[in-house]
């Protein structure tokens, strides 16, 4: 494990114009720091995490370096592809008439030269950078052809859903499992609300803390929140159906929140930061429910649940690395309010694109 992280240390540091003896002494410091953690008894993944990937620690390294110019096949590939990509957008339009969406064969441009970029790298790297255009080129293919712009905007799901199945470091089924099922229970709900279905769908939100206990020890712990968490579901839905009481039978959700202080598994700590971020919750959720019962707005309104992440990040990140992180957020805003208010699914889309922007941007200063 350590001879394979110290390689790819070295190999990608001869992608830069370093002196031998610069590389020799790197590779001696990294493997006598991976010595170190040997010695303290640390697993190689809890070494490999604390001293770092490999691609960071380079680009760190080599900040004022210059890259090497590799003269291949691929870089010329590169260079050719936009005389191609139009060749082949003339031939469409003029003998095929499929001007509209043959323009879509420009996306070999920006793909050829991500995938030769990355051809240096593991081969999971090249899918993760590919899932934008994947989810592009299948947004605009079944929205130009079908029509169906809106849901179909779920498509765009593929890039977080590929970085967590494939990027992921963890290789555990469970935490994976974890990882996705707010994406699972996005799509469901969305889909079903699609259908007019919209409430009470949004209840698809509580297999993201039923996945999440179910790796909790001891057993009987575990089974008590999945039994608390399916009461509160159970008796909400009676209460609503039967009674009419849809706002006051939300309190019934209080039950595994109540178990799960009793037993231990929610350790409350009052601190600035808690109060602050304990205020923007009960403020989204206030306004989620009012604006969903007083004025039916439930289908929109779960916007204001992103003013949690965006608050904390606003206030707690980095002040450098604030608009990289806030551009998903963002993102989902704009299109969501284009697409549904104005009905500009089809163009809203582009919103997306703020996303990479902005991390270019950034890595520009």
């Amino acid at each position: 494990m350590k001879s394979k992280y110290l390689q790819e240390i070295e190999s990608l540091l001869r992608q830069y114009q370093i002196q031998e003896s610069e590389i020799k002494d790197i590779i001696s410091d990294y493997d006598q720091m991976y010595e170190d953690g040997l010695a303290k008894t640390m697993t190689d993944q809890e070494i490999r995490d604390f001293l770092g990937d490999p691609e960071r620690i380079v680009l760190e390294l080599c900040e004022n370096y210059e890259r090497k110019q590799v003269r291949n096949k691929g870089h010329k590939l590169i260079a050719l592809m936009p005389f191609i990509a139009l060749i082949a957008f003339f031939i469409l339009g003029h003998y095929f008439d499929l001007w509209h969406p043959g323009w879509l064969v420009f996306l070999l441009v920006p793909i050829t030269a991500l995938i030769v970029e990355m051809l240096t790298k593991k081969k999971r790297d090249i899918l993760i950078a590919l899932s934008p255009f994947l989810a592009i080129v299948i947004f605009l293919v079944i929205g130009i052809t079908a029509g169906v712009w809106h849901p179909t905007w779920l498509v765009f799901l593929i890039i977080p859903v590929s970085a967590i199945i494939i990027g992921s470091k963890d290789r555990s089924i469970y935490k994976m499992v974890v990882a996705l099922s707010p994406f699972v229970a996005l799509t469901v709900f969305f889909i079903l609300g699609e259908l007019g279905i919209w409430h009470p769908t949004w209840l698809v939100f509580m297999i993201v803390p039923m996945v999440g206990v179910l790796n909790k020890r001891p057993l009987w712990k575990c089974l008590v929140y999945e039994l608390a968490i399916l009461c509160s579901i159970g008796l909400y839905l009676i209460l609503g159906y039967v009674k009419g009481v849809w706002g006051m039978s939300l309190f019934v959700f209080l039950l595994p929140v109540a178990f799960a202080i009793l037993l231990d598994g929610i350790v409350i700590k009052v601190t600035g930061k808690s109060l602050e971020i304990l205020a923007v919750i009960i403020f989204a959720i206030a306004v989620y429910l009012l604006g969903g019962f007083f004025a039916g707005a439930w289908a929109y309104l779960w916007l204001v649940f992103l003013l949690i992440p965006v608050y904390s990040i606003i206030r707690f990140s980095h002040r450098k690395d604030i608009l990289v992180a806030l551009s998903p957020f963002i993102a989902i805003t704009v299109f969501f309010l284009l697409g549904y208010f104005a009905n500009l699914w089809t163009i809203a889309w582009l919103a997306f694109l703020l996303i990479p922007i902005t991390a270019i941007l950034k890595s520009k200063n």
